[in-house]
């Protein structure tokens, strides 16, 4: 069967971009935002979001949790996430990015190296790699900036110069 997991992600007051790497069978964001909902008050992902007007009452085009999409989750103060049973998302998940800034997430538990994580036959298609507090860009081959590397429960801004698909290495 799919490997499940424990595991935390730590929040800071305001919106943390994040992604999941495992999420439980229940993946409704009204059981995942669970532990968190006395002091979690809305989360966007790219094209859309939900606000919580009660505790547990989630409003808004979010009703699932997907585990290769990124997340702003909006708090009101530093807490943690944590998750049980969660089953692990499959490494060779694919990836269909349209031209322009997406926001996805990273499939894995581990860290990865910007320039080992993408495949070489799209790697010429990124443009960036844009995370919280970090971007990488490519000039010449080389990735160059202050995020070095893809880590699990991260979410990232992908900017593609065109549409491609991909699942990363």
């Amino acid at each position: 069967g799919i490997a499940s997991v424990d595991y935390c992600l730590d929040f800071y007051s305001g919106a943390n971009l994040i992604s999941f790497y495992a999420l439980p069978e229940n993946d409704l964001l009204s059981n995942i935002m669970f532990p968190i909902e006395q002091i979690a008050t809305g989360i966007i992902t790219e094209g859309g979001a939900a606000i919580q007007n009660s505790p547990g009452n989630w409003v808004g085009s979010i009703i699932n949790i997907f585990p290769e999409e990124g997340y702003w989750i909006i708090v009101e103060s530093d807490t943690y996430l944590c998750l049980e049973d969660a089953l692990l998302t499959d490494p060779e998940t694919e990836y269909s990015l349209h031209s322009g800034a997406n926001l996805i997430s990273f499939p894995s538990e581990d860290t990865v190296t910007v320039g080992y994580a993408l495949p070489d036959d799209i790697e010429s298609y990124v443009i960036a790699v844009i995370t919280e507090g970090g971007a990488s860009t490519q000039i010449d081959g080389e990735w160059l900036g202050s995020l070095t590397a893809f880590s699990g429960g991260t979410g990232y801004w992908m900017i593609a110069s065109e549409s491609i698909s991909f699942s990363f290495d």
